[in-house]
């Protein structure tokens, strides 16, 4: 072997051995420093009731660096490559399987039901009484999983939210029907969160409206947080959007945590109807609750499977 083969094959080694030493960081890091993990959480979680600040107080979570604040777009990617450690995830995001995270069991029971339904001005359904029949079709048709896999399409496979909407539909056979003859017609505004499972449901509201209820549909989709959307709903900005039950409890509400999923939907119903004036028709199906998450492998090698795991090896960082 010549002396210049011999120079790129030791500098060929020692960039793979840079390589491996790169990957295993997270890993050697864990082991020197025990209790030191990073945390990642979007900005409603950092201030809501029912986010970072009641969980903390809940499990006596602290961690030894102030958790960071990012895009719930971004914090996927950010724990899957090791950028940190734990973000709060929403259950039903396809890409909790797609980067082999792991949810922690809420042991202690602080996050309450997220079950999602159309929010409607009682106004709108007075003048369009159809839209209920129309888009309480959607009742009990999208579970957790299902969600899951329709926010996987776009966030990881980039197809349009209204293309998967639709053919979720056509899949559910409710693109089949026409509007009654004598059925009102006008326009009216959906509009939604930004985040993608928000567009999705969104788009499959708009499509029904459209075709069953033969309504036009102004889309204002990815409009900002809950407060943006429930105070566009309140001013008739929007006729409506997609509410979550625990949200509107707590967060909203701001009434204590109900364990039982039915009780909470009937509460957040009838308050919103005697404080708002705002109906909440039938249930999608699924539950959208907040979870904290970690690359799975991680996970196990810390012996970390729930939230009082999490709890109990941060409070090494201090021995």
């Amino acid at each position: 072997m010549s002396q210049n083969s011999r120079i790129l094959t030791l500098l060929a080694l020692v960039a793979a051995v840079g390589v491996l030493l790169l990957a295993a960081r997270p890993l050697l890091f864990e082991r020197e420093r025990p209790g030191h993990l990073r945390a990642a959480f979007d900005a409603e979680f950092h201030t809501r009731p029912d986010g970072y600040p009641g969980l903390a107080q809940h499990y006596g979570l602290q961690f030894p660096e102030t958790p960071r604040q990012m895009d719930s777009g971004l914090m996927y990617r950010a724990v899957a490559d090791g950028a940190v450690d734990v973000i709060n995830a929403f259950a039903t995001d396809g890409r909790i399987p797609a980067y082999d995270l792991m949810v922690l069991e809420d042991d202690k029971g602080f996050f309450p039901s997220y079950d999602a339904a159309p929010l409607v001005r009682r106004d709108t359904l007075d003048q369009f009484p159809q839209m209920e029949r129309v888009l309480n079709q959607l009742a009990g048709r999208i579970s957790t999983q299902r969600m899951q896999e329709l926010n996987f399409e776009v966030d990881e496979l980039g197809r349009p939210a209204a293309d998967v909407a639709r053919e979720f539909l056509a899949g559910e056979g409710l693109l089949d029907a026409d509007p009654p003859a004598d059925a009102p017609r006008g326009r009216v505004a959906v509009g939604g969160k930004d985040f993608t499972e928000q567009e999705i449901v969104g788009e499959m509201m708009a499509i029904l409206l459209e075709t069953q209820a033969g309504l036009r549909v102004d889309r204002r989709l990815n409009l900002g947080g809950t407060m943006v959307c429930f105070e566009a709903l309140r001013a008739g900005d929007i006729d409506l959007y997609v509410e979550y039950t625990g949200t509107a409890l707590v967060n909203i509400l701001d009434r204590e945590v109900i364990a039982d999923p039915d009780e909470s939907y009937r509460v957040v119903g009838r308050a919103f109807r005697e404080k708002y004036d705002l109906v909440w028709l039938e249930p999608f199906g699924f539950n959208n609750t907040y979870t904290l998450t970690m690359r799975r492998t991680q996970a196990h090698r810390l012996e970390i499977h729930n939230i009082s795991d999490l709890a109990a090896y941060l409070a090494r960082a201090d021995d």
